[in-house]
């Protein structure tokens, strides 16, 4: 008998900016590293004789809970990647929300007759995921093995598994960052043991928990959209309808560093976590330009702006008696990717 664990990956820029990313290739947050970290710890005691994954960075990332813990290569697979949202890729999901309404509540609650531009189906979803289910039970017999891939397409998977229609599968719910599925094969013969298990997070590192779109009819997201501005290039208007409640500026790159300028929501945006929403648009623009860095520079006195930088992913990275000039990195770099888990790795086995 082969042992799978399926694993959704560890929280990215697309789960905490609120943007739509199948097959777009964005990184792992702070909290994710912590998170993959968690699972880490979790399968710690278990034995792995190979590890999976799809060839995106986020499910590459989480696999080092298993790879770089004990010592494995990991295989890469296309066929284990997110749904394509086609001409969706990278639009946040309150732009979806007011501009393509009726496709959006499909997508959340209909997705066997959901269809946009360039998007998949979900049948061809659930074949490929399939097809790389079997071809890895059949390549390891009565061993086990760790899979890491993404949400929507695990759980076409899964619940195809336990023997629910497309349809079916609509009225499941959605596995956190780094959930685990246990399945138990013997050729063909599929189990399910468990499925989208969270117990290694604790309330601090889970996301899906802490968002409102999964409380809402329809999945419909609330928040902001953006708009770029007249008076120039790399202007942003945050909008909630049709108000603009803040905006951003992002400057040309220079040596892949993207430079922010502008960067602020009204009285009435603040406190609702809707900050990390235009770093996300930030990111956005500069990966256009080929940068992998944000930088911005904040007044001393602007202690809140100085906090809210920190939970957003930046570090400093030089000082001033006026200002703290502070980077993100949001580049795809192995050695920066492994550093970041062993720092975390480090400080859960620390009790962290």
């Amino acid at each position: 008998m082969t042992t799978v664990y399926l694993i959704r990956h560890g929280e990215a820029e697309g789960n905490i900016c609120r943007r739509a990313h199948g097959h777009y290739n964005s990184t792992i947050t702070d909290r994710g590293y912590r998170q993959i970290a968690a699972l880490a710890k979790r399968f710690s005691q278990e034995h792995f004789d190979a590890a999976y994954a799809s060839d995106l960075i986020r499910t590459q990332t989480t696999a080092l809970a298993v790879t770089r813990v004990h010592k494995l290569p990991l295989h890469t697979d296309p066929r284990l990647r997110e749904v394509c949202v086609g001409e969706w890729e990278d639009k946040t999901w309150t732009w979806l929300t007011r501009f393509d309404h009726d496709r959006l509540i499909r997508f959340n609650t209909d997705a066997g007759h959901w269809q946009v531009e360039g998007g998949e189906s979900m049948e061809t979803v659930l074949a490929r995921m399939t097809a790389a289910l079997h071809d890895i039970v059949a390549a390891h017999p009565d061993e086990t093995v760790a899979v890491f891939s993404h949400g929507m397409a695990l759980r076409l998977l899964v619940g195809t598994l336990q023997g629910l229609s497309i349809a079916e599968i609509d009225k499941t719910g959605h596995g956190e960052n780094t959930a685990v599925t246990k399945l138990e094969a013997d050729g063909n013969d599929i189990r399910v043991v468990y499925r989208d298990d969270d117990s290694h997070l604790d309330d601090a590192l889970t996301t899906l928990r802490r968002q409102e779109w999964t409380k809402t009819k329809g999945g419909i997201e609330p928040g902001i959209w953006f708009a770029p501005d007249d008076e120039g290039k790399g202007r942003f208007c945050a909008r909630q309808d049709d108000e603009t409640v803040g905006a951003l500026s992002v400057q040309p790159c220079e040596g892949h560093i993207a430079s922010v300028g502008e960067f602020w929501l009204n009285e009435a945006a603040q406190g609702r976590g809707l900050g990390i929403r235009l770093v996300g648009q930030a990111m956005s623009y500069a990966r256009t330009m080929g940068c992998d860095t944000l930088r911005g520079v904040i007044p001393r006195t602007n202690t809140l702006g100085l906090r809210r930088a920190a939970e957003y992913g930046f570090r400093p990275v030089r000082e001033t008696p006026e200002s703290i000039a502070v980077e993100r990195y949001f580049g795809y770099d192995e050695a920066y990717r492994i550093a970041r888990f062993d720092e975390a790795w480090e400080d859960i086995k620390k009790g962290g």
